[in-house]
């Protein structure tokens, strides 16, 4: 089982993030491997002009998505990585690594590089029946920066997140006895573990290993192994709105999809037909907003700058 890090940075992280966040006014958001948050800029929730397109126009899941993909991206590739959002502004993303490994990655978000708002934006407001003025007004509020300033920002990002590094300011954390546990049902989700195969894989006993969940998560054994499945099943869903109860209980380690349903209803007190519905009534509200603007704003047709 490859062991997930913790990470911790010193205090001089948030110092140095805020400062440069303050500077250029932009959002500057860390994150895990995993894509935690861990650190933000000045507490900064996003821009008004971002806040007013992702609620009215129902975006927020679509750029939650994207950034998690331009990550994974960047991740891959091992270089930052710019590209437009759905709001028609620009983000960049660059990895953090620490003696090799992917730690992180470094987000800088909500940069103007155009002077007038994207026309497919436009309409969507429009058709959403919302003020035009309050829109333009919130998009140019937004500090702009041509190429060469841009360019210059990213090189200086780049310097900040490598001095990070390079001077210690980020350190990992070994996890501890629950978060393996965790993570091994997280790389074991479709088997039926008992404790005796995870006591053996930890290298402890069955009785530490019970005793430390019930202490560290309040949780027997079977009910965190439940929940990590449940936690998966709405993530599957939350990714692909279409699939059936079927495939997606099953790819959690459900064959019998009214056994699962039994189960879901048990822990979350309602169907997963009920949270399904909601996740895809959501997805649709997005959809009709966005689809005059899909064909050039979709992530996969997202050309990097």
């Amino acid at each position: 089982m490859a062991e997930k890090l913790g990470l911790f940075f010193n205090e001089e992280v948030q110092q140095l993030i805020d400062s440069f966040a303050y500077c250029f006014k932009v959002k500057i958001t860390v994150f895990s491997a995993d894509m935690e948050e861990l650190i933000v800029g000045l507490q900064n929730p996003g821009s008004r002009f971002c806040r007013m397109v992702q609620k009215k126009l129902r975006l927020r899941y679509r750029c939650c998505r994207q950034d998690k993909l331009m990550c994974e991206r960047c991740g891959v590739k091992q270089e930052l990585t710019v590209y437009h959002c759905y709001a028609g502004l620009s983000e960049a993303v660059v990895p953090i690594e620490l003696e090799g490994a992917l730690i992180g990655y470094g987000m800088l978000g909500q940069l103007r590089t155009s002077k007038t708002l994207p026309e497919e934006i436009k309409d969507a407001w429009k058709r959403a029946g919302q003020e035009q003025d309050v829109l333009e007004a919130a998009f140019l509020a937004q500090p702009f920066f041509d190429k060469p300033a841009l360019d210059n920002m990213l090189r200086l990002f780049s310097m900040l997140v490598a001095y990070i590094v390079t001077q210690e300011y980020v350190k990992v954390r070994r996890p501890g006895l629950a978060e393996n546990v965790v993570h091994w049902l997280d790389d074991h989700i479709t088997e039926t573990p008992d404790l005796d195969t995870v006591a053996d894989a930890m290298n402890r006993s069955r009785s530490t290993i019970s005793h430390t969940l019930k202490r560290q998560l309040g949780l027997s054994f079977k009910q965190l192994y439940i929940l990590k499945r449940i936690q998966r099943f709405e993530s599957i869903i939350t990714m692909e709105p279409d699939i059936s109860i079927r495939e997606a209980a099953a790819r959690v380690g459900y064959d019998d999809p009214y056994y699962f349903s039994r189960i879901y209803k048990k822990v979350r007190l309602a169907a997963p037909s009920v949270f399904i519905k909601s996740i895809r009534d959501s997805r649709s509200a997005e959809e009709k907003m966005a689809e005059p603007f899909q064909n050039t704003l979709d992530l996969e047709r997202m050309s990097l700058m």
